[in-house]
């Protein structure tokens, strides 16, 4: 099962399968054509990425998270990673199954969930930090309201009541940009 595919340019594309990164051997043409693949995937998205503005972060339709950076910001030539997320979910037995967490861990955790305390989850690309908030979301109690505000949603919460809400780029004129801080302050609004 492949979780990530990742491009350096035109000859280096990469998976990640397990938490491994394996060099594969496909190739594509030159930068030009690396170009015309991007631009596929992200203007059915209303995304698209050049000079001017060279990143572009997105939701595939799947639910999968695509990341282009182009030169002039990607020295050595266009960029992309697409990481897809697993349908099945892990629970806090799966963690404590995997030696990630003890018992006592996981009830200290769901304690905290449960009384309402502050958790700060934090780490790099891929370290699990979604996964952990998923977990922790079901220790949530039913009749809780959830709002969920995220660059790119990748949350899975199954509670009924969730309020899901997602930044966004401006549009190609500029505008209709919803920034993080619009939505934070929209979040205090709602119960």
């Amino acid at each position: 099962l492949v979780n990530e595919v990742i491009v350096n340019g035109p000859k280096l594309v990469f998976i990640e399968r397990n938490g491994e990164l394996y060099q594969t051997d496909v190739v594509f043409e030159d930068e030009a054509h690396l170009m015309r693949i991007i631009d596929r995937i992200l203007l059915p998205l209303g995304r698209r990425v050049d000079a001017e503005s060279p990143t572009a972060d997105a939701r595939l339709p799947d639910g999968s998270r695509v990341n282009v950076v182009v030169p002039p910001v990607s020295v050595d030539g266009p960029a992309v990673s697409i990481r897809k997320f697993p349908q099945t979910r892990m629970t806090i037995d799966d963690l404590v199954r995997l030696g990630t967490l003890t018992q006592y861990m996981a009830k200290f955790l769901e304690a905290c969930v449960v009384a309402r305390m502050n958790i700060l989850i934090t780490g790099n690309t891929s370290s699990g930090k979604s996964t952990m908030l998923n977990i922790l979301s079901t220790f949530i109690p039913n009749l809780e309201r959830i709002i969920t505000i995220e660059d790119a949603v990748e949350l899975q919460l199954k509670q009924r009541h969730v309020v899901r809400l997602e930044t966004r780029l401006p549009g190609v004129d500029g505008s209709g940009a919803v920034s993080m801080r619009d939505l934070v302050r929209n979040a205090l609004r709602m119960r």
